[in-house]
């Protein structure tokens, strides 16, 4: 089947900061990445008010959600002003475990007139404390409660939602069975990986903090679209500055057009 496409494509990109560990020594690798790769759409998660200006510094071309909480110490959402302005923006209590977390969302309409929901979350790590005492998967029923709320505010319209969803399974079925589709599996291929990037700044051992054991090579960071949206490419982001990484994750970038 042919899709027709508009003439209006944007990249859109998703990236977990790292909140501040290690801050001195990834500075210049994070100013790099947005100086030299600066998405059209750009989400974030375990943003720090260090890291918002940052960033703010980085994309002079971008405006932002400014809002209270969570959108400076949990995500925000910047976009570029001369393709898309805002209309309406909003964060969802959708069950995430971390203070002032939510599903982070922004309305806005594009130069050439579409409307699009841009989102992101950041869902609940496995090692907290209440996953632990009982195993019970907590990124599920968030993962719902994403879909569920996105389908309030999107319904049929084109809808981006960003994540580090801390699972390789059940919570992407859950966005999967709700008609969202990743921008790799749109594309006939599976994700390469996104955390750990190796070399990372980070000294000392491999191993958690919970245990000695290294943290798998997983694909974790992902790029969801559903409605009048066409991914185009798909990619995770290999980017190092004097050698070092701007994170312990990879950022996944996407060029997307409308349908």
């Amino acid at each position: 089947m042919t899709i027709a496409l508009s003439n209006f494509s944007f990249v859109a990109m998703t990236y977990n900061l790292w909140a501040d560990f290690h801050l001195d020594n990834r500075r210049d690798a994070l100013t790099a990445l947005f100086t030299t790769r600066p998405p059209d759409l750009l989400a974030v998660q375990e943003l720090r008010p260090s890291t918002r200006k940052l960033l703010d510094d980085a994309l002079p071309a971008h405006d932002r959600v400014d809002g209270p909480a969570g959108w400076e110490t949990q995500s925000n959402l910047w976009w570029r002003r001369d393709l898309f302005t805002p209309i309406e923006s909003g964060a969802e209590d959708v069950g995430i475990l971390s203070p002032d977390a939510r599903l982070f969302w922004v309305r806005l309409r594009s130069a050439d007139g579409h409307e699009l929901t841009f989102s992101t979350a950041h869902l609940t790590w496995p090692g907290h404390a209440d996953e632990r005492a009982d195993l019970g998967n907590r990124r599920v029923g968030q993962a719902r409660a994403v879909a569920d709320a996105l389908e309030r505010l999107a319904g049929d319209g084109a809808c981006l939602f960003t994540v580090d969803i801390n699972d390789i399974g059940p919570p992407q079925w859950e966005l999967g069975n709700a008609g969202f589709l990743d921008s790799f599996t749109a594309l006939g291929r599976h994700s390469p990986v996104t955390h750990p990037v190796v070399p990372t700044v980070a000294t000392g051992p491999i191993g958690t903090r919970l245990s000695p054991l290294a943290s798998p090579p997983k694909a974790i960071d992902w790029i969801f679209a559903r409605g009048p949206l066409a991914a185009r490419t798909s990619e995770v982001v290999e980017f190092f500055h004097d050698g070092r990484a701007p994170s312990d994750h990879y950022p996944v970038a996407a060029t997307y057009t409308f349908t």
